[in-house]
Formats: structure tokens, sequence, C-alpha cells
């Protein structure tokens, strides 16, 4: 047996199966297993890179003022205070009014080289390093009889003995917390042992985790396959609607993690009680992740075998709808604008009826029955004749306009109709001959063009070799010398005006070969950008470019396009005002590419849009500049040939270039 054939085997499929579900009940054990041994201490350490930042003594010093305060300000008694605080490991301080409550005589200078400790004093900012506090003496008094008592002006200007100006408690109210180095040492010790317990637990959850993405990645890729062919293999479970699997999933991998979460939860918070039940819970989540994980396998078989939109409930009733409406609004726009003989009929039918209840109120009964008949096999004959010759036009119509010149319409009924076809194979003839001529004159005019440009190639290699090599002679007289530079210049010019026609001839007779491609539009323009970066610099023109950061991509031919934006680019070069800016941006609006380039033109524009794209046509009338009129032309018939719209706009000075390109999603 082959590698493939083993690969796709029912034992490897069943290994890498077992190991993924392994790999999550070790890990799951593992960690709650971690879980539970440091619920027996206490949950200390809480992923804080050092033990200065122990949210658990920070919790422990605030707890501990906060009940203090409490049993200060007579919110709790003594006893109950001491009962809530027996497990602090640390010392307190605190005064209120000639009341203390301490269990050591604490300054603010040995509060304060202590490892953990909290200041607050109700007239000043709370001191403390611990991560995180609950500010004491908030903003309600101890005593609201103040409240009532009359203002004493002189209060302002004089402390009494009894309060502080800042507060209402009394002067001297403060309060000391704090946990040592040698007091915080044993939960040191906890929380570095815990530290250690959870990096390794971590690591060893890491790489089996990595190890069932691997063998989940492997399944992803056999399931469903055979060895002995390349059927897609589908199983029971593949019968159930998609929304039944993702319900199914959910619910047993829910339930499953949510118990398991809050026995771990429980454990962690010193429940040790109800470690028995850690190995059940572990087993039932270990169940439900391999139910989830051939769930999950059955939805990417009913993918891979291209049937999820058939198995899917909610795609299948939207698809219903959509085709209910789009066949209802068919069949009405047929019945209103193409189906005339059912209009027509129905007219017909709505005018009999009338002329029977007129007969009946004229002739009666008898006359009712013998003219309506006649009437009605006259009008009949009469509309189908008519309606069978209207149909007959509308479809040569059709035709024409489809591009068939040659159908003729012959046994057309006498009259109006009969003139009609006549008029209309008139039309066709004429239309057959205008197409046959300028199809004629335009392949003429492109093997008269791609001719002329090839065959000045030679000559023109030649002179501009001669005239290069004059170029670096010193001749005699001086002006020899710049007649050979402009000799060379002008040759330079002619050949990339050659090159244009020679290039424009090809697309526009359709020789040329497209190689279109997933390409970036947003590196393509950088790529034009960087190309003319000489040009742009010394043109004195301000670039605002815009593009999007991400990934924009459009299948086109990419020689061309960057032959395309070679050209506007230049344009932009020559033919902008000085000191003006160009704005270059680059956007994807309603699944379109849309590349936009605009600048103020140097001369006056007086040209129509549409006009401009033509070949020889150039915006400055005077041909004052270099320029063939070629640039935006090949531009125009390289965009159109790779799949886009090339578009132009002028309105006053501002001359506007857009194409658009669907965004390509393959």
């Amino acid at each position: 047996m082959n590698i493939k054939g083993i690969l796709r085997s029912t034992a490897a499929k069943i290994i890498a199966f077992a190991g993924i579900v392994g790999c999550f009940a070790a890990a799951v054990f593992i960690g709650e297993n971690a879980i539970a041994g440091c619920g027996r201490d206490g949950m200390i350490y809480q992923f804080e890179t050092d033990f200065s930042q122990s949210s658990y003594m920070a919790g422990q010093v605030n707890n501990t003022a906060v009940t203090l305060e409490a049993a200060l300000e007579g919110g709790i008694s003594r006893q109950e205070f001491e009962q809530q605080t027996r497990d602090f490991p640390g010392s307190y301080y605190g005064v209120m009014n000639g009341k203390v409550i301490s269990n050591a005589e604490l300054s603010d200078s040995a509060t304060q080289n202590a490892a953990f400790y909290l200041i607050a004093r109700p007239d000043d900012a709370t001191q403390s390093n611990i991560s995180w506090y609950y500010t004491p003496f908030g903003d309600e008094p101890i005593d609201d009889s103040f409240d009532d008592e009359p203002i004493d002006d002189s209060f302002d200007n004089e402390p009494t003995d009894e309060y502080n100006v800042r507060s209402n408690y009394p002067l001297g109210t403060v309060i000391r917390v704090c946990v040592t180095s040698e007091q915080a040492a044993q939960y040191q010790e906890i929380w570095s042992a815990q530290k250690n317990t959870f990096a390794h637990t971590i690591y060893i959850v890491l790489t089996l985790t990595a190890a069932a993405l691997a063998l989940f990645v492997y399944l992803l890729f056999v399931t469903g396959r055979r060895p002995e062919d390349e059927e897609m293999h589908l199983v029971t479970l593949d019968r159930l609607p998609v929304e039944g699997n993702v319900l199914l999933f959910w619910s047993v991998l829910g339930l499953a993690g949510g118990l398991n979460i809050a026995l771990a939860a429980e454990i962690a918070n010193g429940s040790s009680e109800m470690t028995f039940l850690l190995m059940p819970s572990v087993a039932f989540l270990t169940a439900a992740f391999a139910f989830a994980l051939e769930l999950t396998l059955s939805l990417v078989r009913i993918i891979k075998n291209r049937s999820f939109a058939r198995q899917c409930w909610c795609v299948r009733f939207v698809r219903w709808c959509r085709r209910g409406v789009r066949e209802s609004t068919r069949k009405l726009m047929h019945l209103l604008t193409h189906d005339y003989k059912t209009r027509n009929v129905l007219l017909l039918f709505f005018g009999y009826t009338v002329v029977l209840e007129f007969l009946a109120v004229v002739f009666g009964a008898a006359g009712v029955v013998f003219l309506g008949t006649g009437w009605f096999l006259a009008a009949g004959y009469f509309l189908a004749r008519r309606i069978h010759g209207f149909e007959r036009i509308v479809d040569a119509l059709h035709r024409m306009r489809g591009g068939d010149m040659e159908s003729r319409l012959t046994d057309m009924p006498e009259g109006v109709f009969a003139a009609m076809a006549e008029d209309i194979n008139s039309l066709g003839d004429g239309m057959q001959a205008a197409v046959q001529n300028e199809i004629r004159a335009e392949r003429m005019k492109t093997e008269l063009i791609t001719n002329v440009s090839h065959d000045l190639k030679t000559p023109l290699t030649s002179i501009l070799s001669y005239a290069d090599l004059l170029c670096q002679m010193e001749l005699t007289p001086e002006e020899a010398n710049d007649y050979a530079k402009i000799i060379h210049q002008k040759g330079l010019r002619l050949k990339n005006l050659t090159s244009d026609l020679f290039d424009i001839s090809k697309v526009r007779s359709g020789v040329e070969q497209m190689n279109c491609e997933r390409l970036d539009a947003a590196t393509l323009v950088r790529q034009a950008l960087a190309e003319q970066e000489k040009a742009i610099q010394t043109s004195g023109l301000a670039l605002k470019v815009t593009l999007p950061e991400k990934e924009l991509p459009i299948r086109a031919d990419g020689r061309k396009m960057s032959r395309v934006l070679e050209n506007l680019i230049g344009n932009c070069v020559k033919y902008s005002l000085h000191g003006t800016r160009v704005f270059i941006s680059l956007a994807e609006r309603d699944g379109q590419a849309v590349l936009e380039v605009k600048n103020t033109a140097n001369y006056e524009m007086d040209f129509a849009p549409d006009e401009i794209t033509e070949r020889f046509v150039r915006g400055d009338a005077a041909r004052s500049t270099e320029g063939s009129g070629l640039g935006l032309a090949i531009a125009k018939s390289y965009t159109e040939a790779c799949g886009g719209a090339f578009e132009v706009t002028v309105d006053g000075d501002l001359f506007k270039v857009r194409i658009v390109f669907p965004v390509c999603t393959e």
C-alpha cells in the first residue's frame, strides 16, 4: 500500500481521532488537576509577573482596611471585625475620635517600609503600593447632625480642635494596614510554587494542543476519502441537516463545558469536598468533545461533497423565496411587456363583454348570441393575424439588435405591417453594408498602421544608432553637435510613436495576447509611482496618494496595467498646471476596485471626454507639447482588454480618469 493509501486508511483515521481526543482529555485533566492542587491553599497566584503585584495580597490589605473603617465608624462590632480579619497575616492600626482598633503600633514610616501597605486619612490622599484598593473615608459624613447646624463664618478662618476643615471626620483619624516581607513569606512561597505549577501546566497543555491541531488538520484532509478512489464517502451522521449539526455541537459541548468550568471554579475557591467529581467531569467533557469533533468532521465532509446548501434549511429557504419572487416578477413583467397575445386577448374579451351588454339591451337575447358570435370570430381572426405579424417584427428587431443582419421578413399581413417589414429589410441591408465597410476600413487601417510601424523600425534603429555615434563625437562646426542631438531626440520620439502605434494596432485588432492573473491593485500603483518618482520630483507637482492598507486583488495583465498607469502618471507630469496637486486614490466600492487619477490641466480643455481617448486626439489642440495622442487610447484599450472599465471626466480645469475592475474573490 502506498503512502496515500496509508494516510486514508480507516486505522490511521481512528488513531488520529483517538489522538485528538486523548490530547484534549489529558490537557483538561492536567489543567484541572493543577487548579485543584492550588485550590487547597487558595489561588494566591493570579498570573502576575512578580509577587509585589500580587492581587491576592492587595485584596487582603484592601479588605482589612475597608473592614477597619466599618469598625471605627460603628458599622460592625470589634468582635465581628476580629472574626472577619482572623486570617489577615499583617498588621493594622486605626483611630477615630479616640477609638483605637489595632494589633500593632504602626507609624507612617514603619507602614511604608512594608511590602504591602495602605495609609488613609480623610484629609489627605490615600497612600498605598498595592495594585488596587478601595479609598476609605468616602464622601458620606460619619455624622449627619452637622447638616442642620447654622454655618459659622469663623470656621472658615480657623479650624477647631475637634474637626478638620477638609472633612466631617475628627482630626487625627487614620487607618494603617500593612504586610511585611516576613509576614508575606509563606504566601510568596505558595505564590512561587503555584506559578511554577501553572507554567509547567501551560507548557504541557500547549504541546498537547499543537499535537491535536496537527492531527485535526490531517483529519480535515482525509475525512470522507478512501484509498481506492477520489470520491467523497458520507456516513449516516452526514445526513443530519446543518442546523441540527450546529445545534447538537453547541448543546453538547456547551453543557459539558459549562459544568466543567463551574466545577473548576468551585475547586479553585477551596471546595475540596468536590474534588471527587473531577474525574467524572473530565470524562463527560471528553465524551462531549469527541462527539463535537465528529460533528465537525461531518460538516467538513458535507462541505467537501458540495452539499452544504442542499442540507442547510436556511439556505434552501432563502433560495426558495428568491426563486419564487424572481419567477413571479418574471411572469408579471412578461405579461405586461412581452406576452402581447395574452394582454390583447384580455382586452378583446373585455370589449366583447361590453358589446354583449350593449346588444342585450338593444336587441334582446337572440340578437346577443348571433351578433356576439360573429363579432368574436371576426375580431379574433383580425387580432390573431395582427398579433402574429407584430411578434414577427419584434423578433426581427431583436435579431438585428443581436447582430443578425441577414434575416428577412416575408409573407407579412397587408397594411402597415407589410410596410414596416419592407423598411426593416432595407434597414438591415443598409446596416449590413455599413458594418462590412466599417470592418473593412478598420482592418485596412490596422494593417496599414501595423505594416508602417514594422517597416519604420529598421531605418529608425539605424538612424538612432548613427545619431548616437555622432553625439559622442566632437563635430565641426560646433553647431553640428546640436544638430546631432536634435536628430537623436526626434528619432527617439518617432520610435516611441511607432511603438505606440504598433501596440494599439495589436490590441484593437485582437491580436494582442492578454496574460490575465491575480494582481494586487495597490502594489501596481506603488510600483508605477516608484518608477515615475524622478519625473514627479522634477515636475513641481504635489501628489496626494490614498491607497488601502490591505490587498485589493484584481484579475488583469500586470505588464499592460503597468503601461496604463505609466501613461496616466506621465500625462499628469506633462499636462498638469505647475505647483498644483495630483490626486491618486484606490478603494473598494460595491465589490469593485476603483482607481481615480485627478489633476488640474495647464491648458483650456475644450474637448469632449469621449473624444480624448481616440487615437491621435490630444487635449492640447495647439500640439505645443510633446505627445502623440495615443497615451489615453492605449490605456483605455489595455484596460478594456483586461476586463476593466475606463472613463474620462472633465470639469472645468479638472481632468479625471476612473478605472474600475471587479474585485477578484478567488
